[in-house]
C-alpha cells in the first residue's frame, strides 16, 4: 500500500507568545501565572496535535551518521559565485506566505522571450501550497518572499490571486490515489517585483523529456532541488540528486506521464520547489516538487505515524519524493498564461 504526502508546511504556533504578552498588560500577576500555565498547556497540546498530523517531506541520507543525513544540501548564498562556475541563477527563488504562514516554495520563471516588456514576475509552484487543506479552500492573501526573507519588507511582494493558472488540483481528493499529483501545479503573477529583482536570474522552463534522465548525469549534467528548509529557516539547494520518471514497477505506478521521483534532501517547506537540470553551465526548471510516496508495508503506520524517519534511504519501490514534471502540456499552459497577461495592458 502506498501513501502520499502533500508536503505542506505546518509551522509552530507563534501567536501564543504574542497573546501572553498582551495578557500580562491587563491582568494581575496571580491571574497571569494561571493563564500562562493554561496557555503553555494549550500550546503543548496544539504542538502535539500538529506533530501527529504533520507529514513531512523525507530527508534522504547515505546511512552514515558520521557525516550527517543532509550532507548533499547547501544553503543558498547571495552575491557569490560557486566553485563550479555556475551562475547564481538559483537565487531567484523564495517562499510563499499565505494568511500569515509559510506554505511552500516558488521559483521565478524567465519570461523574457515570451513577454519582454512584462512588468511583473511569473512564479511556478505546487497548487496545494495555495490551499488550506483542512478547510478545503484557497487562502485569501499570499505574498512571495525573496529567498524566504521576512524582513525587510522590500524583499516581499504581493501575489495577485485574481490572476492564477492552476492545475486540476482537488484539495478534497484522497491523496492515496496514484493519480493524485498530476494537477498539482500553479503559475502565479506578482505585479510589482521586490527590490533587487534581476530578470537574468529567472529559470527557463524546459520539457523534461528533452533530457535523458537516466543518462543525464553520466553525460556531465546534474539534477538539483531548490527549496525552503523550514528547520533551518533558509533556502537551500540539494545537489547531485537522482531524478527518474515513475513506471509501473515503483510506488508511483507510472499512472501519469511526467511523474518524477527524486532523492533530493529536503524538509517541510519544499513543496513547490524547483527540480533543476544543469548542463554546460545552463540551468533549466524541469519539475515542481509536490510530495512523497512510501510503502506502508515497509513503514507501517502504527510504527511510523509520521512516515519514514529522517535519514531513511531512498528507494523508488518503498520511499521516494515525487514531483510534477514540466512537460509539453505545462509549456502550453505557461505560454497561454503569459499571453493572457500580455492582453492586460496593466501588466506592461
Amino acid at each position: 500500500m502506498t501513501q502520499l504526502a502533500t508536503a505542506i508546511t505546518l509551522t509552530p504556533v507563534t501567536s501564543t507568545g504574542f497573546a501572553m504578552h498582551q495578557i500580562f498588560h491587563i491582568v494581575g500577576p496571580v491571574t497571569a501565572r494561571l493563564l500562562l500555565g493554561l496557555l503553555l498547556s494549550l500550546s503543548a497540546q496544539l504542538a502535539k496535535a500538529q506533530t501527529v498530523t504533520t507529514v513531512p517531506v523525507n530527508i534522504f541520507g547515505d546511512g552514515d551518521p558520521e557525516n550527517g543525513i543532509e550532507d548533499s544540501r547547501e544553503q543558498v548564498l547571495t552575491g557569490r559565485s560557486r566553485g563550479s562556475g555556475l551562475p547564481d541563477q538559483y537565487l531567484n527563488a523564495g517562499t510563499i506566505k499565505c494568511d500569515g504562514k509559510i506554505r511552500g516554495t516558488a521559483m521565478v520563471v524567465d519570461t523574457r522571450q515570451l513577454a519582454p516588456g512584462l512588468n511583473g514576475v511569473v512564479l511556478a509552484t505546487a497548487a496545494h501550497v495555495l490551499y488550506d487543506l483542512e478547510k478545503k479552500r484557497r487562502f485569501k492573501h499570499c505574498k512571495f518572499h525573496y529567498l524566504g526573507m521576512d524582513k525587510p519588507a522590500r524583499y516581499r511582494a504581493k501575489i495577485d490571486l485574481g490572476r492564477l493558472r492552476l492545475g486540476n488540483f482537488d484539495p478534497g481528493k484522497e491523496t492515496g490515489e496514484l493519480e493524485f499529483g498530476e494537477g498539482d501545479w500553479a503559475f502565479l503573477y506578482v505585479p510589482r517585483p521586490w527590490k533587487g529583482f534581476d530578470r537574468d536570474q529567472g529559470f527557463v522552463v524546459r520539457d523534461f523529456s528533452s533530457f535523458e534522465l537516466e543518462s543525464h548525469q553520466q553525460s556531465g549534467g546534474e539534477f538539483s532541488l531548490i527549496a525552503f528548509d523550514s528547520k533551518a529557516g533558509v533556502m537551500s539547494i540539494s545537489r547531485n540528486c537522482r531524478v527518474i520518471e515513475s513506471n509501473e514497477n515503483d510506488l508511483g505506478g507510472g499512472r501519469w506521464k511526467g511523474q518524477l521521483l527524486d532523492d533530493c534532501d529536503s524538509m517541510d517547506g519544499a513543496s513547490g520547489g524547483g527540480i533543476i537540470a544543469t548542463l554546460n553551465k545552463q540551468q533549466f526548471l524541469i519539475g515542481i516538487r509536490t510530495g512523497s510516496h512510501w510503502s506502508e508495508q515497509v513503514y507501517p503506520v502504527n510504527e511510523y505515524p509520521l512516515g519514514p524517519p529522517e535519514g531513511s534511504l531512498w528507494n523508488r519501490k518503498s520511499n521516494t519524493n515525487f514531483g510534477r514534471a514540466i512537460d509539453a502540456r505545462l509549456l502550453r499552459e505557461i505560454h497561454s498564461y503569459i499571453q493572457e497577461l500580455i492582453t492586460d495592458s496593466s501588466t506592461f
